[in-house]
């Protein structure tokens, strides 16, 4: 007698990291550069999700998931390297979508099984036997972890902090798809043995599901490490030197800095982040931080803000009828939303309303 679908605390746990998943995933989606990595949580969510399916038995009611996996993990070498290429801003030829051709031709078998399942069609699967090689898949990853440290590689040591700290970032991403792909073998090499169970099986996908959500989390973090904003405790400090002379230091590099925002304008860049800035003025990461902090009494990226407001304050005072649109994507704001919040928290008034009382006046 067959067994009946059912959840234990195992696949429970399991559906938990699916949800969670596919919170990431509409976390990240929203940001253009981040959109690779949200993508590749999707997949794994998707891939998870099948082998919930397999392992409660529900495969057999909702059998429409079972040969999606593969598309999923032809696609996971191909986004991690593409979040790759856009932090090192290289030039993306047209071509690039021919990565992901694998994943598409696997989709064939998939349509077949859902055209046949919705009864439109009673056609033979096409390319079963393609899907079911875990090898290939295997490889195919493992080549793409090798595309991963070549280009790390290639980067080579830099003197530039925004560097440093991008290739620090991209070494602690290379690590975890490494770890993932190792999971992935040991499952069909261990399944080979008699001591194989399902409690093996579960740890697997547990050191798969740690090495992909460890990626979104890191992600997520991601401003906070090229803010510097994870080392705020590491500020430099200068203990047994007279108060004076600090205060003294700190005013000429705070006025270095503010020279350096009103004529050069790096703010109007909405990428800006506290390693480019330190970069463009010869500081540390800590040093920047700590003179913001000291003679501003803001953090980076209130300081930024500043500027940008301050800039949006004098376009809005221009004769002309410029759009609000044009004017916060031109000071550095990524989006409307942003803009507003900042800018009535300020001047306790919309832009517009900002605009129309000077008309008025």
């Amino acid at each position: 007698m067959q067994s009946v679908p059912s959840l234990d605390t195992w696949t429970s746990g399991f559906l938990i990291v699916v949800a969670m998943g596919f919170f990431l995933f509409l976390m990240l989606v929203s940001n253009k550069r981040n959109r690779p990595i949200a993508f590749l949580m999707l997949a794994f969510s998707i891939i998870l999700f099948q082998y919930v399916l397999y392992w409660t038995r529900y495969e057999t009611i909702y059998p429409y998931f079972q040969l999606f996996p593969p598309v999923c993990y032809y696609t996971t070498g191909p986004l991690l390297y593409l979040y790759f290429l856009k932090l090192f801003k290289r030039q993306l030829k047209f071509n690039y979508a021919l990565h992901f051709l694998p994943a598409a031709i696997l989709l064939i078998p998939n349509l077949v099984i859902w055209t046949n399942y919705l009864g439109w069609t009673q056609h033979k699967i096409a390319l079963l036997w393609l899907a079911q090689q875990h090898w290939f898949i295997a490889i195919h990853m493992s080549i793409y972890a090798f595309l991963f440290i070549r280009l790390l590689k290639k980067a080579g040591a830099s003197t530039s902090e925004y560097s440093q700290v991008r290739n620090k970032w991209l070494k602690v991403l290379s690590l975890l798809y490494v770890l993932f792909i190792l999971a992935y073998i040991s499952y069909y090499v261990l399944i080979n043995f008699s001591f194989f169970n399902n409690e093996w099986d579960y740890m697997i996908s547990i050191t798969m599901s740690g090495a992909i959500y460890a990626i979104g989390y890191f992600i997520i973090k991601q401003p906070e490490i090229f803010n510097g904003e994870l080392y705020a405790q590491l500020f430099l400090p200068i203990k047994n030197r007279d108060e004076t002379f600090e205060n003294s230091l700190l005013n000429e590099l705070y006025e270095k800095l503010t020279q350096h925002m009103e004529q050069e304008k790096p703010y109007t860049d909405n990428e800006l982040r506290l390693v480019h800035l330190a970069d463009q003025l010869g500081f540390s990461t800590h040093l920047l931080s700590k003179v913001i902090n000291k003679k501003s009494g803001m953090n980076f990226n209130q300081f930024v803000n500043s500027y940008r407001l301050k800039e949006a304050m004098r376009l809005l005072s221009e004769p002309g009828d410029i759009s609000i649109k044009c004017i916060y994507f031109e000071v550095g704001f990524n989006n409307k939303t942003t803009f507003y919040y900042a800018f009535k928290k300020k001047f306790e008034c919309t832009p517009t309303q900002y605009r129309g009382r000077l008309m008025k006046s």
